[in-house]
This record gives structure tokens, sequence and C-alpha cells, in this order.
């Protein structure tokens, strides 16, 4: 259960707006939708013990702005799984913004807006988890990325996907 809160956290928080340092690469400017089948493969990779994990909805949609601001959308986002016999779903709704540097190909992202409520249902059993408070302060996500016309790609250490991972493949769909 910690573990499906930290990895559900984690996602949410770090899917955001961005700032940049000099000069933003241009062609992380733009709309771009998170693909759902890497995102349930990323929740195998993390460590957790999922059966037929599957991520439904319209995903999240991530917005970035050529000063680096990033706009995250998750409304209507579902995670179901099943974990040792345990079903879970997630729904998750709202949105983030955070401020993204990027440099010959490597990238800080600094979430610090989080609106987005989460609602779990474990086995029937359904609880809230409210957005993140600010008090916590800002979440932070580093790596590589490779981008091109249709597609970006971000790229963690293999221990990030249990906590601050920001989903890996997206698909341009404007800008």
């Amino acid at each position: 259960m910690n573990a499906l809160k930290t990895v559900l956290t984690g996602t949410a928080a770090i899917i955001v707006s961005a700032q940049a340092a000099l000069a933003l690469d241009e062609c992380l400017v733009g709309q771009w939708s998170a693909d759902l089948n890497d995102m349930t493969e990323m929740m195998a990779q993390g460590g957790m013990p999922i059966d037929g994990g599957e991520v439904t909805g319209s995903g999240p949609i991530m917005d970035i702005s050529s000063d680096g601001s990033v706009l995250s959308n998750m409304e209507g986002m579902t995670i179901s799984m099943d974990m040792g016999g345990t079903n879970a779903s997630v729904t998750m709704a709202g949105k983030n913004e955070a401020k993204i540097e990027a440099d010959n190909g490597t990238f800080t992202i600094t979430a610090t807006t989080f609106d987005v409520v989460t609602e779990m249902n474990i086995n029937g059993q359904v609880s809230v988890v409210p957005p993140r408070p600010a008090e916590m302060g800002p979440e932070i996500s580093t790596g590589t990325y490779t981008c091109s016309d249709t597609d970006l790609i971000f790229t963690q250490p293999p221990q990030v996907y249990q906590m601050q991972a920001i989903p890996r493949r997206w698909t341009r769909i404007a800008g």
C-alpha cells in the first residue's frame, strides 16, 4: 500500500511545468500526451507486484511553454492493478505546475503546484488522497531526454521509478 501511494504521489507530482536557464530546447515546446502502455510498464519496473496492471483514460497531458513553464493535466486517468490478490484502482484528476531546465540532453523539472486529487479503491474500500501540500516543498526530477517532432523520451535511473519518475514516453499532440 505504501509503495502504491509513493508511486502514485511521485507520478502525479512530477508531471509538471518548467523554467529555462538561458534558452529552452525548442523541441520540448508544445503539448504532449503520455504513453499509457509505458506508464504501466514503469509501475512494474518500480518493483510493484502488479498482475494485469493497466493505465486507461486520457492520461497525462503536458504543456511545455518556451519560458520553461509546464502545466500537466491528469483528468480522467485511471490505474488498475492486481497486487498479490489485492485489487486496486486509482483515479487522478487535476493539474500540476512546474519549471523545466533542459540543456544538452539533460533536464531538471521542479514541480511546485500540486492540485491533483487521487481516489484509491482497494478491494472496495475507497479513500481520497488530497493534493500534495505546498509545505512539503517542491518535487525535483532529473535525467536525460531525447526529442523529435513527434516523440519526447525522458530517462531516469531505474530506482527513481519508485518515487519521482516522470512518465518516460510522450507523443506530441500540438505545437
